[in-house]
């Protein structure tokens, strides 16, 4: 491959990243199954892409495609990568690309016909006087197809632009042997149906992302507990309320309910619940996570929901279901507690709990946070005030502590 910098056109839509540009770190990026089908693609084509072996089958190109939802992490993912195996990353300049879509479709052609050119394996000659080193080294070409570019590129597919010049033999050389390796996101899995019968002749891989599901979305949310332990959310309520969401839409609503709960002068240092502000965002639709404008089914989905709370008659779906249609026990006791009393008549009940048996529930749902066993005492106790275990301990013992607050107000008030 001849210098990137004496290609024309490359560095106005190109721009190279070299690793000690790129600040991720291996706790920013939530790790999952299918990350690790590109992590041993890409070791394969660094390390032993011409195994003779493999190549009794088949000969890699250095391309893989892959498709997931936006609000992944996928790209820090790729970056991390290149880091950590010190390979420079070739990515868009969308800046550039979005000024002008249709010469940038022009030369993106060009300008993967001269990745290829001398990219044919040669003999190195005693004459040859390029750094070995230099000679071999590897780069990652990140082509980050966004849903934008349909819009701008006039409904083209930059995919099928891409394979049907690939067909064409506008280039065919194999990019591994240009010391390039492939690594083409898409968002949209209609693209890759309309093209599936070109995949395989240009990509050796194609994998396909899933979408969070509960347990990977409670794994999120205890991670950010964990690292955030002033922080105080119901970990249930929030997993109910996000599904079909991703790992960067998860943990940009919680930013920002620190945020608001911030601006309402109520972050401290001891503990801060911000499970209702987190809730709120979500059904009045202050807060639309990526996945949503992916599909407009949910997004109508979240304007009901919306109105639905704004009169005040949030209604838990999960009750109308069939019994026969619950797959899963769960959703039928978050059902149930959805429907459960209104605020004001949970405040009054946590007033009249703290009121008489401040202490001795405090020690109980102490006792419960910590998951150790409770004595007859502690049972009896809880029968008196079963609400409690509506709520997260961590919950509980925040409503408790606000009720005995109000109650003691209330006394001094009265002189008591």
């Amino acid at each position: 491959m001849k210098e990137l910098n004496d290609i024309p056109e490359f560095s106005k839509y190109f721009k190279v990243i070299s690793p000690s540009e790129i600040n991720i770190n291996k706790e920013d990026i939530f790790y999952r199954d299918k990350y690790n089908d590109i992590i041993n693609f890409l070791k394969a084509m660094l390390t032993n892409h011409d195994d003779p072996t493999l190549n009794g089958y088949i000969e890699p190109k250095g391309a893989i495609l892959i498709n997931l939802n936006l609000g992944t992490d996928i790209l820090d993912y790729i970056k991390l990568i290149t880091k950590n195996y010190y390979l420079d990353l070739i990515e868009f300049n969308d800046i550039e690309l979005l000024k002008n879509p249709n010469k940038f479709l022009k030369s993106f052609i060009s300008i993967l016909e001269a990745f290829g050119k001398d990219g044919k394996k040669e003999e190195k000659t005693e004459t040859d006087t390029r750094d070995p080193d230099k000679v071999e080294e590897k780069k990652v070409l990140l082509i980050n197809q966004q849903p934008v570019f349909r819009q701008k590129f006039e409904n083209k597919s930059l995919l099928e632009v891409f394979l049907n010049a690939w067909q064409n033999k506008s280039f065919d050389y194999k990019f591994i042997d240009s010391n390039l390796i492939l690594v083409w996101i898409n968002y949209e899995i209609q693209d890759i149906k309309s093209v599936s019968n070109k995949i395989y002749s240009t990509f050796d891989l194609f994998i396909k992302v899933p979408l969070l599901n509960r347990i990977e979305r409670e794994t999120v949310l205890k991670d950010f507990l964990e690292k955030n332990p002033k922080i105080v959310f119901d970990i249930n309520d929030i997993v109910n309320y996000t599904e079909n969401w991703e790992v960067k839409d998860i943990l940009q609503l919680l930013k920002v309910g620190i945020f608001k709960h911030f601006l309402n002068s109520e972050l401290n240092e001891m503990s801060n619940e911000i499970t209702d502000v987190l809730i709120d965002m979500i059904v009045s639709g202050e807060y639309i996570p990526n996945s949503m404008t992916q599909n407009s089914e949910k997004n109508s989905n979240i304007e009901l929901e919306a109105e639905i709370h704004q009169n005040n008659e949030k209604i838990p779906t999960q009750i109308f279901k069939k019994v026969e249609d619950i797959k899963d026990i769960r959703d039928f006791v978050n059902g149930i507690r959805e429907s459960r009393i209104s605020d004001f008549m949970l405040n009054q009940l946590y007033e009249d709990a703290a009121s008489k048996n401040y202490t001795e529930l405090t020690i109980i749902i102490d006792k419960l946070n910590k998951k150790e066993p409770l004595e007859d005492n502690d049972m009896k106790m809880l029968a008196r005030y079963p609400f409690i275990l509506n709520d997260s301990p961590n919950k509980a013992q925040i409503n408790l502590e606000k009720a005995k607050k109000r109650v003691d107000l209330i006394k001094q008030a009265f002189g008591k």
